[in-house]
This record gives structure tokens, C-alpha cells and sequence, in this order.
């Protein structure tokens, strides 16, 4: 039942992400072209992420304590299509289009813990899980390439009239959930292999050195949208061209998904190193912005989402082997909410500076230097951890 479900999982993810992609293009630049400053943008980061600060732990624990799971993902999904026609006439009140995004954002995180307990659910291997997480992001990615440049066209068209389109897909993912809401998700093997396991032991100064490491690259990447904007602005047809530009990131993403399913199957490398890897390459990405041209800004959202992937999905997969089922959702709650924290307030520090005229170069170098000061001690940890 649970593969049949994790196949149901990858269609309601696909059509979910396809309404994402109009999310992240129509909403941001409807309130750009509305108010013409690029605080609103780090606002509007900042609302998209307040759900993400407050809420993983209480909906991860929700979650944790039914087994009918399936049910709550499909009012994620139902509750999300009606934000999404809701937002349409509020679109002109800025509080009101913060307070509706928010809750957008605040139900992408119930659907997104679904399938992160469904498949931890089913396996603890390490390279099958790596490759459980690989196809779920293989099917965003493909996706997500067709549907930035649609839904960047659509939002130039439209503006954010487009996100019916988006209400009315979340609602289609929603309808084959509906014969399984009483469905109980349990893995008997999954539950052997975890007893079976050696236990894991994590020293105070393991987890706060990760923490304190992914905190302050997260800071220092949450800078990129910003410089992205800024450098886009400008441009008559920006909304198309930022459509383009998420559709390179998620090609770099494909890539990336290739690359970690050869890793795991082809080479046996576990998930410390894929992660370390994403980490250098996305920091290599924000040195890239800084460039006055557009040509390194387009190979930078490329590296942005190629990096992201391996960091992303080897983190699924280190937290699905090492965490209990039953913690599961709560425990990566709390450290969601912590990494998520420090986005917007990253994305308004630099919007801030930029438009008090200070020059993007400077600020790159500077949010370069903050990803690599994280990058090397994590590196250390890591490889004491496994020695």
C-alpha cells in the first residue's frame, strides 16, 4: 500500500509544484510592478516564511500522531486551492495578500512532511531511500521545467489572475487521494530494519555545529533571490525572463537528481559528501551574481539548482535513516523552522542595502564569504562524525 500511495504521492507533487511555479512568479512580481520596491519582496519572503518558522513542529508532531495521514494531506491540498482563488481580489490589500501567502506557504509544508514520512515509511536503506527521494525530486524537476516558463508568460499576460490556474490543479491533486483518506501509513520491514540498526549517538557539539553551520549558509544563500531581482528589475519582460531563469535552476536540479542516483547506486557514496558538494557549488553560484552581464546570472540559478538538489536530497535521506518514524515529522519540524528562519530575514538585510546604494559586488563577496565560513567547519564535523 505504501508504494501505491508514494506513486499516487508523485502525481499530487507534480501538480502541485506546477501550481508552485505560478506561485513563485505570478505573487512576487504582481507586488513588484504594485509597489515598485524591492522591500516588498523581502516582505513578502518574509510572510512566505513565517509558517515555516512557526509552524514544522507543531504540524510535524500532528503528524506524527496519525497514522491517516493521507487525510491530511488532502485537506492540505483542498484548503491551498481555496487560498489560491482567495488571493485574486485581495491581491491590491498588502496585508491581506501577506496573511493568505502565508497560509499558501503554511500548508506546502503538511503536503511536503507527507511525503517525507511516507517514504521513511518504506525503507531504511541508505541508497534506497536516496533513490525514493531522487524520483519524487526527478518529477518536481521535469515539472518545474515546463511549467516556470508558462507560468512566466502566464504571469505577464495575467498578472496574478494566473494562480486560478493554480487552484484549480491543487484541486485535481487533491480528487485521487480521496478513496484513500482511511488509509493507515506503517511499514512493518521498515520498523525491523530500525531496530535491527546500531543505534545513532549525536555529541551537543555535533548538532550544534550543524545547526550552526546550515544557519549561517542559509543566511548567506537566502541573499541570491534578492540579487536575482535586482539585477532583473530593469528589464520590460521581467516576469519572462525570471520564468526562464527558474526553469534553468530546475534543470540544474534535474541534473543534480542524475548525478545523486549515480552516486548512490553507481559509486555507493553515502549522503555527507553529495551534501558538502551542494553546498561549495551553490556558493560558487552567489560569486556568479555579482557579475555586471547576464550571462553569469544565467549559469548561476543553473548552479544554484544543481548544488541545491544534492544538498537537499541527501539531507531527506540522512534524516529518514537516523530519525525514528514516530519523532520523525516533529524532530525535522524543529530544524526546519530553525534554517527556514534566517531566509527573509537574509532576503530584507540585503534588499535594505541595496537600496540604500550599496553596490551588488560588495554585497556578493560579502554573502560569499558568510556561505564558505559555513561550508568549512561543517565539512570537519561531518568527517569526524563518520570517522
Amino acid at each position: 500500500m505504501n508504494h501505491r500511495l508514494y506513486r499516487l504521492h508523485l502525481l499530487t507533487s507534480g501538480l502541485r509544484l506546477f501550481g508552485d511555479a505560478i506561485e513563485t512568479v505570478a505573487l512576487p512580481w504582481s507586488l513588484l510592478k504594485g509597489t515598485g520596491s524591492l522591500v516588498s519582496i523581502g516582505s513578502y519572503a518574509l510572510f512566505t516564511h513565517l509558517p515555516w518558522i512557526f509552524l514544522p513542529p507543531l504540524l510535524g508532531k500532528s503528524l506524527d500522531r496519525t497514522p491517516k495521514k493521507v487525510r491530511l494531506a488532502f485537506l492540505a491540498l483542498l484548503l491551498q486551492s481555496l487560498l489560491a482563488v482567495i488571493v485574486v481580489p485581495f491581491s491590491s490589500n498588502l496585508w491581506a495578500f501577506y496573511i493568505i501567502v502565508s497560509g499558501i506557504s503554511a500548508l506546502d509544508i503538511l503536503h511536503r512532511y507527507y511525503g517525507f514520512s511516507l517514504i521513511a515509511a518504506m525503507t531504511l536503506e541508505e541508497s534506497e531511500l536516496q533513490g525514493l527521494n531522487a524520483t519524487l525530486s526527478l518529477v518536481g524537476n521535469v515539472v518545474s521545467l515546463v511549467a516556470f516558463p508558462v507560468a512566466g508568460a502566464l504571469a505577464y499576460r495575467f498578472g496574478v489572475k494566473a494562480m486560478l490556474l493554480d487552484a484549480l490543479l491543487l484541486a485535481v491533486g487533491a480528487a485521487p487521494l480521496v478513496p484513500y483518506l482511511g488509509v493507515e501509513i506503517s511499514s512493518v520491514t521498515a520498523k525491523e530494519e530500525r531496530a535491527a540498526s546500531p543505534a545513532q549517538t549525536f555529541t551537543r557539539r555535533f548538532i550544534l555545529g550543524v545547526l550552526a553551520s546550515l544557519l549561517l549558509f542559509n543566511f548567506a544563500l537566502g541573499s541570491f533571490r534578492i540579487f536575482v531581482f535586482a539585477r532583473l528589475k530593469e528589464f520590460a519582460t521581467a516576469e519572462f525572463l525570471y520564468g526562464i531563469m527558474e526553469s534553468l535552476t530546475a534543470l540544474g536540479s534535474l541534473i543534480g537528481v542524475g548525478f545523486i542516483a549515480y552516486l548512490a547506486h553507481g559509486r555507493g557514496v553515502g549522503a555527507a559528501k553529495p551534501l558538502l558538494l551542494g553546498m561549495l557549488l551553490q556558493s560558487v553560484a552567489l560569486l556568479l551574481a555579482g557579475f555586471p552581464p547576464i550571462y553569469p546570472l544565467i549559469s548561476a540559478v543553473f548552479i544554484v539548482g544543481f548544488g541545491g538538489e544534492l544538498l537537499n536530497v541527501s539531507a531527506d535521506s540522512l534524516f529518514q535513516k537516523y530519525l525514528p518514524l514516530e519523532g520523525l515529522g516533529t524532530a525535522r519540524g524543529l530544524f526546519d523552522a530553525l534554517a527556514t528562519l534566517v531566509i527573509p530575514l537574509s532576503q530584507l538585510a540585503f534588499a535594505w542595502m541595496i537600496e540604500r546604494s550599496w553596490e551588488i559586488q560588495i554585497l556578493v563577496v560579502l554573502a560569499f564569504s558568510m556561505a564558505v565560513a559555513a561550508f568549512l567547519p561543517l565539512r570537519e564535523i561531518l568527517w569526524e562524525a563518520k570517522a
